[in-house]
């Protein structure tokens, strides 16, 4: 029995990465099964066992997405590091993690929520509130431990997210630079320019 659901874990995996890649050369509307079928040498039917139907397809990629950045988020804001320290190691992180499967973070994916049924697309949209929400928190313990500065919490939030987010349109995993080295440059970038400056009386 372990060994079966081994297998069919396996296989929703590789239709999953199937589905990603024909979304992102495509796009989701113009997609169709039959050609995610065809991009995996499966039939209809072997996908139809998996999935219900092409909006299912995207709604368990989206849950896969945003699992796997919430899981790594809880971990991070669990250490006992300033804020500053968790906010570069969650840049960091999402840069890993995106760099690691960009078909499936592509922007045709991470934008197409809408497409989904209402219920399911609730459910996306709490979780990917909820991710920006510990980007907020984090920002805001940073202003009250004096270590950050900004006028508007959710805005400073957005201005992180909106860097990262823009990645997967240009991030190529064959470049002259790892997802490793362009995360640690952009945590770099944003988490300086969150910084309090100090004043010339300041010590």
């Amino acid at each position: 029995m372990a060994r079966r659901t081994e297998r069919q874990e396996a296989r929703r995996e590789q239709i999953l990465n199937g589905a990603a890649r024909v979304f992102s050369k495509k796009g989701y509307h113009a997609s169709t099964v039959d050609e995610i079928a065809k991009e995996l040498g499966l039939t209809k039917a072997s996908i139809y066992y998996y999935v219900s139907d092409k909006s299912d397809l995207l709604y368990q990629l989206y849950k896969r997405a945003m699992t796997m950045l919430l899981e790594s988020q809880a971990a991070i804001m669990a250490r006992p590091d300033p804020p500053d320290a968790k906010l570069q190691a969650m840049i960091e992180e999402y840069v890993r993690i995106v760099g690691g499967a960009t078909a499936m973070y592509s922007v045709v994916v991470l934008r197409e929520h809408h497409a989904l049924p209402p219920r399911k697309r609730k459910e996306i949209i709490a979780m990917r509130d909820q991710y920006e929400q510990a980007y907020q928190q984090c920002i805001q313990e940073g202003i009250e431990q004096g270590i950050f500065e900004a006028q508007d919490v959710k805005m400073a939030s957005y201005v992180v997210l909106g860097a990262l987010n823009w990645i997967p349109n240009w991030y190529n995993p064959r470049g002259s630079l790892s997802k490793e080295q362009i995360g640690k440059m952009f945590a770099e970038q944003l988490v300086r320019g969150l910084r309090k400056v100090p004043c010339p009386s300041e010590p």
